[in-house]
């Protein structure tokens, strides 16, 4: 069964975002149940603050367990693996996502993924033109900002995305007024510390033209990554201790991903080496990972790229 008639036979699904839930999966939960005119929103670990307002607009209380409500399916957005939605684990969920492929895949009973969709809600669009169901604006709302946040106002995107968000914008109707709160991008207090403590902290390293940085900070990992890659870092690894282990951001240049896939390589990599879950896209990424020492995943990760790459990596200092 493909996954618009898996939908359609549901009467009440529980829609799971990853852990964290940031803009695209939620604004993709969102979005599907206006779509369906029914189910759950269920966001394990919580809901990133980006991603709040969109709860508040929409006046949503997701549950974090699906023991919390009466489902008949799992529809899981926008995370591959069963460790990115922990500790929801579905027996025969239906998926849809745009990530490299994780285990969630050989589980599903239907799924629609495509890694290179610019974001997870531009396959609700598609998913929405294949059953022929309106884009109203209650729908096309939160998949906008979804599809806007995941690549960073289309400028990380495709064309097939741009018409997406054309097709989203004219769906948007008198919604259109609720459009820029949900897009405020106004750091939060500790993301300006975050991009300063990661540029200070790293660790930099050179192999011909390839630079890589490892750095860590405390939290807004992804602020950070995104500061050492706007100074043209060709890698940047962001670790940060959680209380159940060690998180790795990893962010990469179109240099890189010509050699090796943070979604398919380097991630998974790592999660072999010390335990846990690591995946996502060719050039952005995170791992979850047992607890391990900063040091000791630092030195793993460039004696892996070593090997793999079959270059030498000197520290920059």
């Amino acid at each position: 069964m493909d996954v618009v008639e898996s939908l359609r036979v549901t009467d009440s699904p529980l829609l799971v975002t990853h852990r964290h839930a940031d803009r695209d999966t939620l604004g993709s939960a969102i979005g599907l149940r206006e779509l369906l005119g029914r189910g759950t929103i269920c966001t394990p670990d919580g809901v990133a603050r980006p991603a709040k307002s969109l709860l508040e607009m929409f006046d949503i209380n997701p549950v974090a367990h699906p023991s919390a409500v009466t489902h008949d399916t799992v529809v899981v957005l926008d995370a591959p693996s069963t460790e990115r939605i922990a500790p929801v684990d579905p027996a025969a969920p239906i998926l849809i996502d745009h990530h490299e492929w994780g285990n969630l895949a050989s589980k599903a009973t239907a799924s629609l993924v495509d890694t290179d969709a610019g974001a997870t809600a531009e396959l609700i669009v598609r998913l929405a033109d294949t059953a022929d169901w309106e884009l109203s604006p209650g729908a096309a709302l939160p998949l906008l900002v979804g599809l806007l946040d995941d690549t960073r106002f289309l400028m990380e995107t495709a064309p097939r995305s741009v018409t997406a968000a054309v097709d989203l914008v004219g769906a948007l109707g008198d919604r259109s007024a609720d459009l820029p709160p949900l897009l405020d991008r106004s750091p939060a207090p500790g993301e300006q510390s975050a991009r300063a403590l990661g540029t200070l902290r790293a660790t930099g390293y050179r192999a011909g033209d390839l630079f890589v940085a490892v750095t860590h900070v405390g939290g807004y990992e992804t602020a950070a990554a995104h500061a050492l890659r706007d100074a043209e870092i060709d890698l940047t690894v962001v670790c940060s201790e959680q209380a159940d282990g060690l998180r790795v951001t990893a962010r990469a240049s179109e240099a890189f991903v010509e050699r090796q896939s943070l979604g398919s390589d380097v991630l998974p990599a790592l999660a072999d080496e010390f335990g846990g879950d690591g995946g996502g896209h060719e050039g952005a990424g995170v791992a979850d990972l047992h607890e391990v020492p900063v040091d000791t995943v630092e030195a793993f990760l460039i004696a892996h790229l070593e090997s793999e790459l079959g270059l030498t990596f000197a520290t920059v200092g």
